[in-house]
């Protein structure tokens, strides 16, 4: 888009002027069509100050871009402020629980309470002329445009880390099974040997008692010995 004209550029100064002077009147509209939407739930556990988050911080810097010449350093670091805060609203309410369906529309009521107080501002002297008129409706549609994907990008790369830590918990849980089940099969190779043992020394002490030849004092130790291991092997 060129630059405006010496006679537009004041016209979009008083414009933001009016805007900033009407501030609360456009976050208390937005915030009630907001409400008004039956797609829109996750608003009423918000407070105001929760439900309007980085928008006004948003608004300041549209204002300073109206009240600037496009390709300008102050229109660039307007601009440069826009993304920054959009990105930081699409943050807040994905922490908010808001789903990207509801973010959409919050914008797209923003878009048309901007739209009612331009059309507002020009239909009343000393107005806007038609060329202000249309620039500043391609402004906001920018703003507005920038708003949704720069929260569509936040509500990807949150989506993208959220699923990451997903995929990295699993792995661990995997890992600590692996680990739990390999100690278990230890423990039951262990508990398997040390039975053979047992039996094997019951089994021993036995076969040493059937023995005619045996005397009263080794048979006394091996039945001793053949009773221990019968307690431990039961």
């Amino acid at each position: 888009m060129g630059a405006p004209n010496d006679e537009i550029t004041p016209q979009l100064a008083a414009l933001a002027d009016d805007q900033a002077s009407r501030r609360e009147q456009i976050l208390a509209g937005w915030r009630e069509a907001a409400r008004a939407d039956p797609r829109q739930t996750t608003i009423d556990s918000l407070s105001r100050v929760q439900f309007n988050d980085h928008i006004p911080s948003v608004l300041d810097a549209f204002e300073r871009k109206l009240r600037s010449r496009p390709g300008t350093t102050r229109a660039a670091a307007a601009e440069g402020a826009i993304s920054r805060e959009e990105t930081m609203h699409g943050l807040q309410r994905w922490q908010q629980g808001y789903s990207l369906l509801e973010l959409m529309r919050e914008w797209g009521h923003l878009h048309l309470c901007l739209l009612d107080e331009i059309d507002r501002f020009a239909s009343r002297p000393p107005g806007l002329s038609r060329e202000a008129q249309v620039v500043a409706h391609r402004e906001l549609a920018e703003l507005i445009n920038e708003g949704i994907t720069e929260s569509a990008n936040q509500y990807a790369r949150m989506s993208k880390a959220e699923a990451q830590g997903l995929a990295a918990d699993l792995e661990r849980a995997l890992a600590t099974m692996k680990e739990i089940e390999r100690r278990r099969t230890a423990l039951i190779h262990e508990t398997v040997h040390d039975l053979r043992g047992n039996v094997q020394t019951v089994a021993s002490a036995a076969e040493v008692l059937r023995s005619a030849a045996l005397n009263e004092r080794d048979r006394v130790e091996f039945a001793t010995l053949l009773q221990q291991g019968v307690v431990t092997v039961s």
